[in-house]
């Protein structure tokens, strides 16, 4: 049977998943604000070869089996497609045959190209037409994927002639072979043939450890009875080629020859002519494009030219000079974000930015358990910001793949991974770029007048006259965060008890102002470190939120400098350390807000759990987080419909807590004033609900959210005090 170029590479990128979406050739990304796609090769930072991962289990195998149809409408819509067969020379029995010798189109002789026995610009491709019954995938040690498709051929007439004329098969007399060669899988039983391709995940280590697919061997293509076939219909079988005389000189060779030895002779020739076909298909299609501006990347260790592919200036490939292979595609995205502009209500200052890499590569492995991919990847500012001092950054020690079975939480489909070598990267570069050097002010944030702190700082209503001011906030980074990661888990009653990530960032300097005469007026400065614990609800089908615990509890090692306009002690202004937070705390937030994981390939993702992965003995940390899933077909949809909580309302207020009546309500998440969402918490007897929050310190009117884990939403007002 005949394959589709562009089926094997399809189907290994469903084992990639969501990559594909995020970009693709490197020159796409993903749509977010500031962001900015880039060619691939153009990241300058340094990279990790496990930065994320992707793993395939052979129950997610089996999930994509039960649902084979939708896999293949991703190449052949319908199930059906037709594949150009090219024309091409082939030898057999000493000698040189135009195979698929067609000529231009409505051709029927010589002088236009049909079996001229030339293979050249006259003679276009016969379409062969494909129609797919089944497909199964399965995982294979060391680094394979095994697809094996059946499908339903028609070839129509392929014409076949000489090259040379006089043929010595025609005895020099003067004359040459011209046969039609017609395959057609209904002829004989079974009606359908069985191709087994075994796909290669390989890491290319002259070009940026990006991953590789290539055919490493193909079954089912021996003539059946020939020397190492298989039984039907894991063989092609002679009866189901006809062959046929189609031209006027020595025509008798075909109809001669029209014995099963001879076609098994022609067949071995034809499907070598196929899968060399199919090779190059998959290789041009793994391989990185060029021309028209667009460069081939660059490599310390190798050196690549663009092949423009017959001279077309628009479609080039790119070729590696040294091996003559060409240049791996990169699955994946590179490009620049703009955190400036995503964290524009934040204050970011104008101009910072990060260069992120992310790309299928690294490390792949595969056995009858499952498949996995690494991501390779890395982020760099794009230059050091005046508002923070230069750093080194170190070079962490390699990761191995994770072991996503290992730690699995129960069966699972599909799962994803991101290092805490990745995290930590990002949130140094994040320091280093400036993205954290915030200045928050009225304009993004209403509550930052004197009015909202009268109560917790009353000498500032004498340094204000008892006018209202508006209040600034500047918060200058030190020191780069840290990330460590944890197993995960939070209590019944709301507590984390193991972060998922904890965000550790010692010395973060506060700059607290107020207007004062016309002018801001520094009113004190705190220094402090924070242990930020943060883990991710799962709702509904899809739905992931990043959830933060208790600030009351984030911050110690609280110095207060520059207080000297105040008459309150140091015990009050550090006790305002949470509250500081919090009033940033729905702005920082607008970067960690509530997703749903979107369908991939034609399936639904049921998130099953996120935890961490790879334990680091000896400790409480790994090495990775992982979210696992389940795949479900694309509907019905398994996402519940947000509906209203009746009943809910404020029973108490007053300082930093309030008493919630949820009638009916087992368990729930709350944020306040569009802030971080809290893990899922039990709600007490009677129905009622403690909120604790330093925000509600604010003298203010705050707005409370309360949300139930089968959808269901409440909008609740604390009037000001």
């Amino acid at each position: 049977m005949v394959i589709p170029p562009l089926a094997p590479r399809q189907l290994a990128l469903v084992v990639v998943l969501g990559l594909w979406a995020c970009g693709g050739g490197g020159t796409s990304g993903c749509a977010c604000p500031g962001w900015t796609p880039r060619p691939q090769g153009s990241f300058t930072g340094q990279k990790l070869d496990t930065a994320a991962a992707v793993r395939l289990s052979g129950a997610g195998f089996a999930a994509l089996n039960s649902n084979s149809a939708q896999i293949l409408n991703l190449f052949a819509p319908g199930q059906v497609m037709q594949v150009p067969m090219s024309c091409s020379i082939q030898s057999m029995i000493g000698v040189r045959f135009a195979v698929a010798d067609q000529g231009s189109f409505g051709c029927t002789s010589t002088t236009c190209g049909r079996m001229d026995g030339k293979c050249d610009a006259q003679d276009l491709p016969q379409v062969v037409n494909i129609q797919f019954t089944s497909l199964q995938l399965a995982p294979a040690a060391p680094n394979l994927i095994q697809a094996v498709v059946t499908a339903k051929v028609q070839t129509g007439q392929i014409f076949l002639a000489s090259e040379s004329r006089p043929s010595l098969l025609c005895g020099f007399s003067g004359g040459y072979v011209a046969c039609s060669i017609d395959f057609d899988s209904n002829r004989a039983t079974p009606v359908s043939n069985e191709l087994d391709i075994n796909i290669a995940l390989t890491i290319d280590a002259n070009w940026d450890k990006l991953l590789t697919l290539s055919v490493s061997d193909i079954g089912g293509m021996k003539a059946c009875g020939s020397s190492g076939s298989l039984p039907p219909p894991q063989c092609i079988d002679p009866n189901d080629i006809l062959i046929a005389a189609a031209g006027p000189s020595c025509g008798s060779f075909c109809t001669g020859v029209n014995i099963s030895a001879v076609k098994s002779l022609l067949i071995d020739q034809l499907t070598k002519s196929l899968k060399t076909q199919l090779d190059d298909a998959l290789k041009k299609a793994n391989c990185a494009s060029c021309g028209a501006g667009t460069a081939c990347p660059t490599s310390p260790t190798a050196t690549a030219a663009c092949d423009f592919d017959g001279g077309a200036p628009d479609a080039g490939t790119c070729i590696d000079t040294g091996s003559g292979l060409c240049v791996p595609a990169m699955i994946g995205t590179e490009g620049v974000l703009d955190v400036s502009q995503a964290l524009a209500a934040a204050g970011a200052p104008q101009g910072s930015s990060l260069e992120i890499a992310l790309a299928a590569g690294g490390g792949s492995a595969a056995d009858i358990s499952g498949a996995t991919i690494g991501v390779r990847g890395g982020f760099k500012a794009q230059k050091v910001a005046t508002c923070v001092a230069p750093l080194t950054a170190t070079v962490p020690p390699a990761l191995p793949l994770p072991d996503f079975d290992l730690d699995a939480p129960g069966p699972y489909d599909v799962a994803f991974s991101l290092s805490q070598q990745a995290l930590s990267q990002a949130m140094f570069q994040a320091q280093q770029s400036g993205a954290l050097c915030l200045e928050l002010g009225q304009e993004s944030i209403s509550l930052l007048d004197s009015s909202a702190l009268s109560a917790l700082l009353p000498s500032l209503g004498k340094l204000t006259h008892g006018d209202s001011v508006p209040l600034r906030i500047v918060i200058r980074p030190v020191n780069p965060p840290t990330a460590t990661l944890g197993e995960g888990t939070v209590d019944s009653t709301g507590k984390i008890l193991e972060p998922l990530v904890r965000l550790g960032w010692k010395g973060v300097e506060i700059d607290v102002y107020a207007r004062l005469d016309d002018r801001y007026a520094r009113l004190f400065t705190l220094a402090a470190d924070l242990d930020l614990p943060f883990g991710l609800t799962l709702d509904g089908c899809s739905g992931v939120t990043p959830v933060l615990g208790d600030l009351m509890t984030a911050v110690s090692n609280v110095q207060i400098k520059n207080s000297e306009m105040l008459a309150e002690k140091l015990d009050v202004l550090k006790a305002l350390v949470p509250t500081l937070l919090s009033a940033a705390e729905p702005t920082l937030s607008q970067g960690f807000q509530r997703f749903f994981v979107p369908d991939v390939q034609g399936f639904q993702i049921q998130v099953a759990a996120a935890k961490g992965v790879g334990n680091i003995t000896g400790t409480k940390t790994y090495n990775h987080m992982g979210l696992y899933a389940n795949l479900l077909p694309a509907s019905p949809r398994c996402t519940p419909v947000v509906r209203r909580l009746p009943g809910a309302r404020v029973l108490r207020h007053a300082a930093s807590r309030a008493t919630l009546a949820l009638p009916g309500v087992a368990r729930v998440s709350v944020r306040v004033d569009g802030g971080f969402w809290s893990p899922w918490r039990e709600v007490g007897a009677g129905g009622e609900l403690l909120l604790e929050h330093p925000r509600l310190a604010f003298l203010a009117r705050h707005v409370v959210e309360v949300r139930t884990p089968e959808g269901a939403l409440a909008v609740i007002e604390l009037p000001r005090d």
